[in-house]
């Protein structure tokens, strides 16, 4: 039977990403590095569901849905399975008829990352607010901390290089992403993406500059998902 490895403190300061400004701010790793860091430091160990009576991920609730999340190493060991519910970005959950394929997919990268936490502790800082580690003092490589007179390390890259080289990796799944964590709906996401024409460093640069009532201004537009072009 595999041991369940202990992955708090894994994730590091580096990875992280905000969004928002003020009381609206909110810390969030990508999901796809989440499940990389899984890759890395618990390798054997795999996202497993369990199956609704149907043969299907959603498990009836008495209002939506759920899926069941849990984990299973390639020597069969097998973790508790954890329930993440079907919401909306405003937290709701969604009538289980008014469940569409988008909502699936979204529930099971948010649910995985909670899966990981619950389970693994990977990540677990971002959920409890504690501090992380900066990535360069991982290890023995340097220590803990540094008197303040000690010289700070020169960046590897130009600030104008590192913002360059963040841009390019701009992707439609890292768009949709941004969307999802500014609380934008999948219908508003669908109509944004046509507007964008395939700009997706720009794309995401303007959507993180807008309020929160200018988020719920693009989802009123763009629900149902229009053709509709323009500005935004």
């Amino acid at each position: 039977m595999a041991e369940l490895p202990n992955l708090a403190g894994v994730a590091t300061k580096d990875l992280v990403d905000t969004i928002g400004s003020g009381r609206f701010q909110a810390s969030y790793i990508n999901w796809a590095r989440t499940i990389n860091l899984l890759h890395q430091h618990a390798p054997g160990w795999m996202v497993d569901y369990v199956a609704a009576e149907d043969g299907g991920l959603l498990h009836k609730a008495p209002v939506g849905a759920y899926l069941l999340i849990g984990f299973r190493h390639v020597d069969g060991t097998v973790t508790p399975a954890l329930p993440q519910a079907v919401m909306d970005h405003k937290n709701k959950s969604i009538p289980f008829d008014k469940i569409e394929a988008r909502d699936i997919t979204d529930t099971q990268r948010r649910g995985m990352c909670m899966a990981a936490a619950m389970t693994f502790g990977l990540t677990y800082e971002l959920w409890a607010k504690d501090k992380m580690e900066e990535a360069y003092s991982r290890g023995n490589s340097a220590p803990d901390s540094a008197p303040d007179s000690a010289p700070k390390p020169a960046p590897t890259v130009s600030k104008a290089a590192a913002v360059v080289a963040k841009e390019s990796e701009a992707t439609e799944a890292t768009f949709r992403e941004t969307c999802l964590e500014c609380g934008l709906t999948t219908h508003a996401c669908d109509g944004l993406i046509g507007v964008i024409n395939g700009d997706f460093a720009k794309g995401i640069t303007t959507l993180k500059k807008k309020s929160p009532t200018e988020v719920e201004g693009l989802n009123a537009k763009f629900a149902p998902a229009t053709e509709e072009d323009g500005e935004w």
